[in-house]
């Protein structure tokens, strides 16, 4: 079972990168009392809750307990993975750095890593 999550791991950071570098990709707009909020963070939020989570499985397995150390470098890993792909998006044609977005991809590690988490198999302390 390790096996498909690493390669679904791989398959879906290969997709968010050619996302994210993709040239003026558009931002969809849904308008909500007034304002306008764009889709995209949804997509960021949903993007890095999967990558974290097909991460997570894929290192510790199906239903298994996460160690507080794999969990705490895996969502500072993913912090830096968010912010290079927001940095270097400065450098690409119709691609800009925001904010809003490194918040969002934040958000979605923290999601993704707590959901494994929380739903991992608690270790009998009895023997």
């Amino acid at each position: 079972m390790r096996k498909l999550f690493a390669v679904l791991f791989f398959t879906w950071l290969a997709a968010l990168l050619a996302l994210t570098y993709y040239p003026d990709f558009p931002n969809l707009k849904l308008r909500v009392r007034d304002e306008w909020f764009r889709l995209d963070y949804l997509g960021h939020l949903g993007f890095y809750a999967v990558l974290t989570a097909l991460f997570l499985l894929w290192r510790t397995g199906w239903r298994k307990k996460v160690s507080l150390k794999l969990l705490i470098l895996t969502i500072l890993s993913g912090f830096v993975l968010g912010a290079l792909t927001e940095l270097t998006q400065l450098a690409i044609p119709g691609r800009s750095m925001n904010p809003v977005d490194l918040v969002y991809n934040c958000a979605g590690i923290l999601v993704g890593a707590g959901t494994v988490a929380l739903t991992g198999r608690r270790e009998n302390k009895r023997k």
